[in-house]
């Protein structure tokens, strides 16, 4: 078995049509700049949330077909989760996409909603509620970086407050849904790695498979999935263990 194929794959790229990407981030360029980096799966991956509607994703479609595709190009979108129990993605939205991602952790985002208190515990549950009801959707294809605490939001502590048993129940639920759990650059956060190491080993031993992606927002990060080597060792992932979208 060999464990390669995650340095192939860029699974989550936001173009300038996400407004926290930068204005070089052209589809023509994303796409020559992930050729050049040895990408041959490319997953373009634009916010769609409170502000952002889904007619963003037919801009996508309609540039896509004019460009010259020497790799495989997905085109995907990152929705989010607003509370336990409402999300943006509509039928519609799911019919024009190859692959629907869902965040449930943009908390710096006051449109989402927020923990109900701010001790650690508290936040921890928050945290885990929202995962959990990603989780439970059935259309939902990937979770865009699981349980990652964005800085300047919460202390990452909040994760170890956590159960185990509580972990294991909400990986069932995606497991069942056929739901893979993203791997990017984010999960290398120091401060969080003792934590991700525990969560994707337990997703790896229930048989949950794995979406690589940067996360870009810059050319400089397009393809730059290499860098997770450390993580790809140490929890055993091999080429059978990564998630491809399918059009």
């Amino acid at each position: 078995m060999t464990n390669e194929l995650y340095k192939r794959c860029d699974l989550h790229v936001h173009t300038r049509l996400s407004v926290c990407a930068r204005g070089e981030m052209q589809l023509a360029s994303i796409i020559s700049v992930s050729e050049k980096r040895g990408v041959r799966y490319l997953g373009i991956t634009d916010h769609v949330d409170a502000r952002v509607s889904p007619v963003i994703l037919d801009e996508v479609r309609n540039e896509l077909a004019r460009i010259e595709k020497p790799i495989e190009v997905f085109v995907g979108c990152e929705a989010d989760i607003l509370s336990v129990g409402k999300h943006v993605v509509t039928e519609d939205m799911r019919s024009q996409v190859d692959f629907v991602m869902v965040s449930a952790n943009h908390f710096h985002d006051r449109a989402v909603a927020q923990p109900k208190g701010s001790s650690l515990e508290e936040v921890g549950r928050h945290f885990f509620e929202m995962f959990r009801y990603a989780c439970s959707l059935e259309f939902a294809d990937v979770i865009a970086h699981p349980l990652f605490v964005f800085p300047n939001t919460f202390d990452p502590t909040c994760l170890y407050t956590i159960k185990e048993h509580d972990l294991a129940e909400a990986i069932e639920l995606a497991r069942a849904n056929k739901i893979a759990m993203e791997i990017s650059p984010r999960a290398l956060a120091r401060d969080q790695l003792e934590f991700r190491l525990r969560f994707l080993s337990m997703c790896k031993s229930a048989g949950i498979k794995f979406s690589i992606g940067s996360d870009a927002h810059s050319l400089e990060s397009v393809g730059r999935t290499a860098v997770l080597a450390p993580i790809i060792e140490k929890v055993g992932i091999t080429d059978e263990d990564i998630w491809l979208p399918s059009k």
